[in-house]
């Protein structure tokens, strides 16, 4: 029996769809499965992270968005603002996969491990009122009138110097919702020293400054640099069970940021 042209042209289109939908099947069948995953962010540490309009921003939220993009074939990521404190207590429970931009606290936050490749340092500095110092504390007795010491709620930033001094009543700590409130407590001198990220406090500074003109900050200067530390992604120790993908992720993460970090060393470069 013969086989006209259009039966011919019939049989080539069928077998041609045929294959279409088997190469469409194995692609599904052996793509790799993508996950959501949610990481929080500070939201209130500018210019590092922050929430801006509703949406995290900051210069450590930049760097993870175009971290994300290269791994967003396996990955889909949402970074989620929240109050510091909450975020650390969010890794502590377990509850939560990962935190953006904690130090290094080994053995102060065993349930934070690992950590990712660094994304920048930082440089931690007190900032006091005029005539009174951290400088030498080491040196002098202040514990008749110990010095009062602002902190953002949930951060160790403390050198031995100072944690020492703490333990002697030398100085009096006091944690408080963020940089803005340590800031007003200081110039109206309710602190009497405010320890923090550099730039994080000047800007803080420039922004109290705008929104509120009558005050002074003329008698606040920089006492002491108190450490240098680099910032991550923290993860939640353990809890594969919870988070299957958690080797991976953070083994493609920190390839992504090496390939972000290293560009814009680049760009800066090439300036």
């Amino acid at each position: 029996m013969k086989t006209n042209a259009a039966e011919m042209t019939t049989f080539s289109t069928l077998k041609f769809a045929t294959w279409l939908l088997f190469l469409s099947i194995a692609s599904f069948v052996y793509a790799e499965p993508q996950y959501r995953v949610t990481i929080l962010v500070d939201e209130s540490y500018p210019p590092y992270s922050y929430v801006n309009n509703g949406e995290p921003a900051g210069i450590y939220v930049d760097l993870v968005q175009q971290a994300i993009k290269l791994i967003d074939d396996k990955y889909i990521v949402e970074l989620h603002p929240v109050p510091w404190k909450r975020g650390v207590a969010a890794l502590e429970n377990g509850d939560s996969f990962a935190l953006i931009p904690p130090y290094k606290h080994i053995k102060r936050r065993p349930f934070i491990w690992p950590y990712s490749v660094p994304l920048l340092e930082e440089v931690v500095v007190a900032f006091c009122n005029a005539g009174v110092s951290l400088a030498d504390i080491e040196s002098k007795d202040t514990t008749a009138n110990p010095i009062n010491v602002g902190l953002n709620a949930g951060y160790m930033i403390l050198d031995d110097g100072l944690e020492q001094a703490t333990k002697q009543g030398k100085i009096r700590l006091w944690e408080n919702k963020d940089t803005y409130s340590n800031i007003i407590k200081l110039a109206k001198k309710r602190i009497d020293c405010y320890v923090n990220d550099r730039l994080s406090t000047l800007l803080g500074l420039r922004s109290v400054k705008r929104l509120h003109p009558e005050l002074d900050l003329s008698h606040i200067v920089e006492d002491r640099i108190v450490l240098r530390r680099t910032a991550h992604i923290g993860y939640v120790k353990d809890s594969l069970n919870k988070f299957p993908y958690k080797h991976d992720f953070i083994q493609k993460m920190d390839e992504a940021l090496q390939t972000v970090l290293a560009s814009q060393a680049i760009e800066l470069g090439n300036e």
